[in-house]
């Protein structure tokens, strides 16, 4: 109701979306809200360029981390394993539908991610690994503008992506498993907070 309201009070004044050409925009997500934990933080920025009315490029840039300490059964000391992620995600946006303040979309995009990771005990590195994961993806979502260079956004996105890499223990180099995943589930919804340049 509060949304209907808000549309309302804005469709009787000037329009605060942004879509036409040359409209540029900030990125700021939380990515994969089912991910986020205590010693777990993902996130990304990115940057959202229109090329024509209706028509955008993107790309995003990710990152995440991941921490976790064990102690050990046998009493010796405790294991400490750390991950990290990046990954770059380039991608088209095509506007379905717009009033004066809500627009909703749809787009596609791919992504390459890399992912290193090593385990100690007691500082004694024990193993590591690192993989590269290459995906593609379509998304749809909308955007709300509370104000005109300022963006409120909720996204879905069913994905496809296939990853591989390596791993390290007492100097005995081994091949992962290679993964394939279509994901389509709550750590696909991701909230997104734009600020538009011009």
């Amino acid at each position: 109701m509060g949304l209907i309201t808000i549309s309302t009070t804005y469709a009787n004044g000037d329009t605060t979306v942004r879509y036409k050409e040359g409209s540029t925009a900030m990125l700021f997500t939380l990515n994969g809200l089912g991910n986020l934990g205590a010693d777990n933080y993902q996130g990304g920025i990115g940057a959202n360029h229109y090329i024509s009315n209706d028509i955008a490029l993107r790309v995003g840039l990710g990152f995440g981390l991941n921490s976790s300490t064990v102690s050990q059964n046998d009493g010796t000391g405790e294991e400490v394993s750390k991950s990290s992620t990046i990954s770059v995600s380039p991608g088209i946006r095509f506007n379905l539908a717009h009033n004066r303040n809500i627009v909703m979309y749809t787009g596609g995009m791919v992504n390459l991610g890399l992912t290193n990771g090593s385990s100690t005990v007691d500082g004694s590195e024990t193993s590591s690994s690192s993989s590269t994961e290459i995906g593609a993806g379509v998304f749809a979502g909308a955007e709300f503008f509370p104000w005109e260079n300022v963006a409120l956004g909720l996204e879905y996105l069913l994905g496809f992506s296939t990853s591989s890499g390596s791993t390290t223990t007492g100097g005995v180099e081994s091949n992962l498993p290679s993964n394939t995943d279509i994901e389509l589930s709550l750590s696909t919804l991701q909230f997104t907070l734009s600020f538009y340049f011009n």
